[in-house]
């Protein structure tokens, strides 16, 4: 049987640990090529670069480990990945292993997330995948959950427009008790931004704040983790909100 073709990419970087234990993961299972940005470009969400030209260089790391870095965002990585720097387009994307969890009112910030949901919209199937630490070395349970995704959306396609967002709980395989269908939560980042002053007398602020989670329902993805479950949610890039239509075209009658 013919190995699927996975374009890899993330949003911490070509060099971090997380994008180089998905490309050992998913050798076993596909033919890979590895395109992310040079340098780390979190919370960067959806956006492209239009006013600086995009390069690309070859890097190469331990044990055979070659992929394009490229000076922009994921979503960058992801169009410049299918136009110009492969012959073929691939049958999956697969963007992470994330450095830290993407979840709930927090995708929408997520460069993990964005390069899923760019693949999405090329009409490939997609997925990101994070693992629930951003200090964590070890990946072995994020790398099982990802062989095991990617094996049931090769088998199984996912319906279109939707892609899946994956998070892996930091614990122990064996503490991890299965996997949960999750709707996307209500987690958010509460932030502030701390004053300060520099040498020049001039004002700057660094933003801080603590992340929170009230939802209670292990139906929602930060929940799901918090229990030490591998939660996968499929998401949707259309994000009108239907059920206001109605109520807005009886206000707004077409004229």
């Amino acid at each position: 049987m013919k190995k699927p073709k996975i374009l890899i990419t993330n949003d911490d970087g070509i060099f971090s640990d997380g994008i180089y234990a998905l490309w050992e993961a998913l050798g076993e299972v596909g033919e890979t090529l590895v395109v992310a940005p040079h340098l780390e470009q979190s919370a960067t969400s959806h956006a492209i670069t239009l006013a600086d030209p995009i390069r690309t260089e070859l890097i190469e790391r331990q044990n055979g480990f070659k992929g394009y870095s490229v000076n922009g965002t994921p979503v960058d990585c992801v169009k410049i990945a299918i136009r110009s720097l492969s012959n073929t387009m691939p049958d999956l994307i697969v963007s992470g292993i994330n450095h830290g969890a993407n979840l709930g009112r927090n995708i929408i910030y997520s460069g993990t997330v964005a390069a899923a949901s760019e693949g999405t919209i090329l009409g490939i199937p997609s997925i990101a995948i994070s693992l629930a630490s951003s200090k964590s070395h070890k990946f072995d349970a994020a790398k099982q959950a990802a062989i095991e995704i990617v094996e049931y959306v090769m088998k199984n396609t996912l319906p279109s427009g939707t892609f899946l967002n994956v998070n892996i709980p930091y614990c122990r395989i064996n503490e991890i008790r299965g996997k949960k269908i999750t709707k996307q939560g209500n987690q958010c980042f509460v932030d502030e931004y701390e004053e300060r002053i520099d040498p020049r007398k001039r004002l700057y602020y660094w933003i801080k704040g603590e992340m929170v989670d009230k939802d209670i329902s292990i139906d929602y993805d930060g929940k799901a983790v918090r229990e030490n479950y591998i939660s996968i949610t499929p998401i949707h890039f259309n994000i009108t909100d239907k059920k206001s239509i109605q109520k807005l075209k009886n206000h707004f009658p077409d004229e």
